[in-house]
């Protein structure tokens, strides 16, 4: 008897060899690096709805300080409006200046049957003859605002490595505990199917209890080397905008505490006179602790939005 799909399609395209974006929320997706990529790349490109695998076997809403996990509603008057759940979807983007389609994907991180859901994307992938996968991430890292964000990757191949280190992604090096990430990159080394997790240093300032909850430039970072990965004829002019509005904000926020602004003077300094291949490798321990304290809701409430 054949086992039971968890993807539900909507359309059954012919795409070429395409290229897959997968973004999760949640885990490693930290100032929204992830989830804001790929809802800039969904504006530009408006694809269409592939598929979708449903929430329920794979997401619990009743996690302790996660309210992002719950449905989201909208009552007026009394009256019951808006009523939507969790989503995880695919699209898809038939690119008319190139030999190269892309599949979309926008998910939240599962709670439950890890592989059985990392299984559901490979599913897709096989269907659609993907010739390989980026999946995004962002960890909360020291870096100053003021300064574009490093990419790191981690790979299923050493030629698949050594083509992104061409594009200014430098190997990530790591030990710890893994993530749906390194799952799906487990799975997808084993099928030879080519993928790439590809992470963008996000801003932090935990001294000063400032959580950054969505940074353009950790977005713009990624989103840069998806575009010259993809052959993408994309503008920046947006994010460009985002990125100058948001240095303004936190440099406003420093100029009314000098020993913030102060903090970060040296911290642009140290950046500058320290910036090696090891230097922009996260650390790992402080990089998770970052992540967890960010999304159980751990930390002040002074953040930027």
């Amino acid at each position: 008897m054949p086992k039971k799909s968890n993807v539900i399609y909507s359309a059954h395209p012919e795409l070429r060899q395409p290229h897959m974006i997968v973004a999760l929320n949640g885990w490693v997706d930290g100032g929204e690096s992830a989830t804001g990529s790929l809802r800039f790349l969904r504006r530009k490109l408006r694809p269409l709805k592939l598929a979708e695998i449903p929430a329920s076997h794979f997401q619990v809403c009743q996690m302790p300080g996660e309210l992002s996990l719950r449905p989201y509603s909208r009552i007026e008057e009394g009256l019951l409006k808006e009523y939507r759940s969790q989503r995880n979807t695919f699209y898809f983007w038939v690119n008319p200046e190139g030999d190269r389609d892309v599949i979309l994907f926008n998910g939240s991180e599962p709670n439950l049957n890890w592989e059985e859901y990392a299984a559901a994307i490979l599913e897709v992938v096989r269907e659609f003859g993907v010739a390989r996968i980026y999946m995004l991430g962002g960890v909360l890292d020291r870096i100053p605002h003021t300064r574009e964000p490093n990419v790191t990757c981690a790979c299923t191949d050493l030629a698949l490595r050594d083509e992104l280190a061409e594009h200014g992604i430098e190997p990530l090096s790591y030990e710890g505990p893994g993530g749906i990430r390194t799952t799906l990159l487990y799975l997808s080394q084993k099928l030879h199917v080519e993928m790439a997790v590809l992470h963008a240093r996000v801003t932090y300032y935990p001294e000063f209890n400032v959580v950054i909850a969505r940074n353009p430039r950790a977005i713009r970072a990624l989103v840069r080397r998806l575009v010259n990965l993809l052959s993408l004829n994309i503008d920046f002019d947006e994010l460009d905008r985002e990125v100058q509005e948001f240095e303004r904000r936190i440099t406003y926020m420093a100029l009314q505490n000098h020993e913030f602004q102060a903090y970060i003077e040296a911290m642009e300094k140290e950046y500058s006179e320290s910036e090696t291949p090891d230097s922009s490798r996260a650390q790992a321990e402080d990089a998770i602790q970052a992540v967890e304290e960010l999304l159980r809701g751990h930390l002040d409430d002074e953040s930027l939005r």
